[in-house]
């Protein structure tokens, strides 16, 4: 399951890392969006998740080669290599050998093909010789540097200058030569966009001058007070225990023991998959406590050194109201946790080899059935106890898990 912060304040849980492509394939999450590490507890950017690195690299298919020509519709290919086959006198004496014998055309007919060659040759080279005489005639293109050599032109005369004038611009281009090399006008100078004029500065009223004169607020605690060391750490405490409020959230185990849960379609890999994520938090978040206890407790061991606080401050840190769970709420968890994973894993290894009912399972191995109704038992009895030990009461992990059970219980073998 994948955690996914499409954007700030809105969050989306994709099941597999096929849903999660789609969803960046529909552009649902971009670069802007964020996706849970779970194991780090830490909000990640998406382009470091290698769904999103693998779609992001994709190229889209590269154009079919164009067919290739028929070669065979090339005229004066054809035409030259009649020419270049005709070129040999050998190759020709073993044709005029060779036509009797294969039944041929006549003599006559081969005769005639060396003037073909040459009439094919001469209208190449008329071709060939109009296309330079063209190019020559025609105006300088504009990026031809000025040290090229121009062919000499034959002089004309002066009556004949303005037709050939005409005939150069209405041929090769649609202006004449002293309009090309005419400076470009200047284009004219943009005028400069007006500003807006600064606001004035806005002078705010402090809460002192707010309240009457007779009256003083309290100073507030400094950070090297007993009073701040304590504020900081119960913040610390309430934010660990809000992740893992959002990480029960995630999970989506509501009414983790019914039916519908248990079913062997899907059901019970994904509650499977939902309870080894909260497991997964209730571990983070107990690590955490401790870490928070071990850094705040030598804070204050070395602030009350430096500041040397008195002893009703010492006093008033020895006081404070520790979040604390009871060793017996713990251990009792934790074996539910492991009881219902017991029972999941047994439904799993017998997919497809038991049928729900309204309240009951059929197992087709009597042994499975006889594993299952000791699981059943057993996790019956834990969850009774943990909520006689206060876990309702409590806060914390314990108090999660059995809002997530809630009323339900594990259908009864058949």
């Amino acid at each position: 399951m994948y955690l996914v912060e499409l954007r700030p304040g809105k969050e989306e849980l994709y099941r597999t890392g096929d849903d999660l492509a789609a969803a960046i394939r529909r552009g649902d999450v971009d670069v802007h969006s964020r996706i849970y590490h779970r194991a780090t507890s830490k909000w990640i950017s998406i382009t470091l998740h290698p769904h999103y690195k693998a779609i992001a690299t994709m190229k889209p298919p590269a154009a079919p080669p164009a067919p290739a020509q028929d070669r065979g519709s090339w005229t004066y290919l054809n035409a030259q290599s009649e020419t270049l086959e005709g070129a040999n006198p050998e190759t020709e004496h073993e044709h005029h050998q060779a036509a009797p014998e294969a039944g041929g055309a006549p003599a006559v007919e081969r005769q005639s093909r060396p003037w073909r060659r040459l009439f094919a040759l001469s209208v190449a080279g008329l071709a060939l010789l109009f296309g330079v005489q063209l190019a020559f005639s025609g105006p300088r293109p504009p990026w031809a540097g000025s040290g090229a050599e121009i062919p000499a032109i034959p002089a004309v005369d002066q009556e004949d200058e303005p037709s050939r004038s005409e005939q150069v611009i209405s041929l090769a281009s649609t202006s004449s030569w002293e309009d090309e090399s005419a400076e470009e006008e200047p284009e004219p100078p943009v005028k400069p966009r007006h500003t807006l004029p600064r606001a004035p500065a806005i002078r705010m009223k402090t809460l002192a001058e707010v309240l009457p004169t007779g009256e003083k607020s309290a100073a507030p605690a400094t950070d090297a007070t007993v009073e701040a060391l304590i504020q900081r750490y119960t913040a610390a405490h309430d934010s660990a225990l809000s992740r893992l409020a959002s990480g029960i959230r995630v999970a989506r185990l509501t009414q983790m023991l019914a039916s519908s849960r248990l079913t062997p379609d899907g059901g019970v890999t994904e509650t499977r998959l939902g309870l080894a994520g909260f497991a997964n938090f209730i571990r983070v978040y107990r690590q955490q406590k401790e870490l928070i206890e071990g850094e705040y407790q030598d804070s204050f061991s070395t602030m009350a050194k430096e500041q040397r606080w008195p002893t009703k401050a010492l006093r008033q840190w020895h006081t404070r109201q520790v979040p604390k769970e009871s060793p017996a709420l713990i251990a009792l968890s934790s074996r539910l946790l492991l009881g219902v994973d017991s029972v999941l894993a047994l439904l799993t290894e017998q997919a497809g080899a038991y049928r729900l009912g309204d309240g009951t399972i059929a197992f087709e191995d009597i042994d499975a059935s006889r594993r299952y109704s000791r699981l059943r038992r057993h996790v019956s009895s834990l969850i009774d106890s943990t909520r006689i030990a206060g876990g309702e009461e409590s806060v914390g992990p314990t108090n999660y898990l059995l809002q997530a059970i809630g009323t339900t219980r594990l259908p009864r073998e058949i």
